[in-house]
């Protein structure tokens, strides 16, 4: 219910924009307990499916309960950098590309979540809409964040009512700007993004029509037409494939500018990309849009903060944009919880933007080569040689360097390589636990864990309510007394810890003389006590 005009409503976080990015990041917040609000002038459930998730997103929500939730609503569908170029969708298969046998493996062993598993950002947004109303969390619709100002105990912001202009006050510790490319956020932070490059304007067609039985390789691959009238991709957005979208990249007479395609002309270039005239079409919109590539000046100014497409700005190539976006909010939501409840200095949140920053310039960097390389029509099998890596590295391998990681003397292991490295995410490894079957991450969840090798009983004393420590027996790796050491770089004894977003935080070679005093002072240091 809105308030009153003069009554002031308080919240210990309020997120501007409810787009997937918002949602997921005030989801997060609201699994740690914090009392969240999310604002955004529409509904951005009234939208087509547009991006996709990768199986970091995945595994980020099966970190809070919602992997059978996902499963549900999820489908198989290609396999990440596997592609084909058709001359038409139903013409002959010109091309067809993967990603090195190396890399391919990689991509498929790397994670406890099926890599061919697909949501778009439709099916993600209503799950984290339903799942965040139900744990405390509030959203208004028909709600702007008109203006703020933020003082050194809290924000103070005017949210104006879309349909009466009305506006009310709301005061929060923190806020937190989701609100998409033309961030109001960012824009009242002036924070502008300095290095932004426009690489492509093309227009994207969101329709349904019955193309499955005409190219049933979409199930199994990203298809490009080519041909004389128009080089576009035709991307399945459910497991039935009665919806799509397509990028129409070029075509005859394409203006240079910015253009918006009419009805008439989308229709005409869908057809042509089909290969036939008779294929009913429901055209639901099409986008006029640039592919721009660049990171804003400032990811936070005090007491707020910018995530997803309002900190940085990617084309859709490779489809890592919405998923970085969901990263950053995680990485924000367990520091802004651990804040609000005491259990971390003020100084920890200093961490979120060299952290992001990193993240989202291996997320661009891929973004950039494959965009130039389709758009200058390079060899698939080429480009996915040269991207493999920065595919991997964009997705979830990046490394983060930081006072909330305390690195050892260890150098950054090859993208290829399973073992655990401060500042990188705990690597996946299938164990066995009580005749369960379950990853390294579901050992870990969403909390502080202390991972310890089969000889490391001594640091089993260490674990408080913040802290849960987890034996890695040999047992538990289908008798592997190596298992351990091999992943964690360490001697049976030794330790890593993981921090709750699932990044190894630090490492013991070896178990000390003292490990409740060598915890203790780590945990203090990490959280950024003073």
């Amino acid at each position: 219910m809105i308030s009153e005009e003069n009554t002031v409503e308080r919240f210990e976080v309020v997120v501007a924009g409810a787009g997937p990015v918002g949602l997921s990041t005030a989801l997060f917040l609201a699994d740690r307990g914090v009392q969240v609000l999310v604002v955004d002038k529409r509904d951005p459930l009234d939208g087509p499916p547009r991006a996709s998730t990768t199986v970091r997103t995945w595994e980020l929500f099966r970190a809070i309960g919602l992997g059978p939730t996902l499963d549900r609503a999820g489908w198989d569908g290609p396999l990440p950098m596997r592609s084909m170029v058709k001359d038409s969708a139903v013409g002959t298969v010109l091309h067809r590309a993967a990603p090195p046998p190396a890399y391919a493996e990689r991509l498929d062993t790397c994670s406890p979540v099926d890599s061919r598993r697909a949501m778009t950002q439709y099916e993600l947004q209503r799950i984290a809409l339903a799942e965040l109303r139900r744990r405390g969390g509030q959203v208004r619709f028909g709600a702007e964040l008109v203006e703020f100002t933020a003082t050194a105990e809290a924000v103070h912001a005017r949210v104006a009512n879309a349909g009466t202009g009305r506006e009310y006050q709301v005061v929060t510790s923190y806020l937190v700007g989701a609100d998409g490319a033309r961030s109001r956020v960012r824009e009242l932070i002036g924070a502008d993004v300095p290095d932004r490059q426009v690489d492509a304007r093309l227009n994207t067609a969101f329709f349904r029509a019955d193309l499955r039985r005409l190219i049933p390789e979409s199930a199994t691959h990203a298809c490009f037409i080519r041909n004389e009238q128009v080089y576009c991709t035709l991307f399945a957005k459910g497991a039935a494939g009665d919806r799509w979208s397509s990028h129409i990249m070029d075509y005859p007479g394409k203006p240079a500018e910015l253009a918006r395609l009419s009805a008439e002309q989308t229709l005409r270039l869908l057809h042509a990309a089909i290969g036939d005239d008779t294929v009913p079409i429901d055209l639901i919109e099409c986008n006029a849009w640039e592919a721009a590539i660049g990171i804003a000046a400032a990811l936070r100014r005090d007491r707020v903060f910018l995530v997803g497409d309002a900190a940085h700005v990617q084309s859709s190539a490779g489809g890592l944009g919405m998923n970085t976006g969901i990263q950053d909010g995680h990485n924000l939501a367990w520091k802004l919880a651990a804040v609000l409840r005491g259990q971390a200095g003020e100084t920890l949140l200093d961490s979120y933007e060299p952290e992001r920053r990193a993240a989202a310039e291996a997320s661009l960097a891929l973004s950039r080569r494959l965009l130039r390389g389709y758009q200058a029509q390079q060899d698939t099998n080429q480009l996915y040689m040269q991207a493999a890596a920065d595919y991997l590295r964009g997705m979830m391998f990046y490394r983060y360097d930081s006072r909330a990681v305390l690195t050892d003397d260890a150098a950054a292991t090859d993208i290829l390589d399973g073992q655990a490295i401060p500042g990188c995410r705990l690597p996946h490894r299938w164990l066995t636990d009580s005749d369960r079957h379950l990853s390294t991450l579901d050992l870990v969840g969403a909390r502080w864990t202390l991972l310890t090798g089969p000889n490391g009983t001594g640091w089993l004393t260490v674990g408080t309510n913040d802290l849960r420590v987890r034996q890695i027996t040999a047992a538990m790796a289908d008798g592997d007394p190596a298992a351990f050491t091999d992943v964690a770089g360490t001697e049976p004894d030794g330790a890593l810890l993981i921090r709750p977003d699932g990044f190894v935080a630090w490492r013991s070679r070896s178990l000390p003389s003292d490990p409740n005093d060598t915890i203790r002072s780590v945990m203090h240091t990490l959280l950024g006590h003073t």
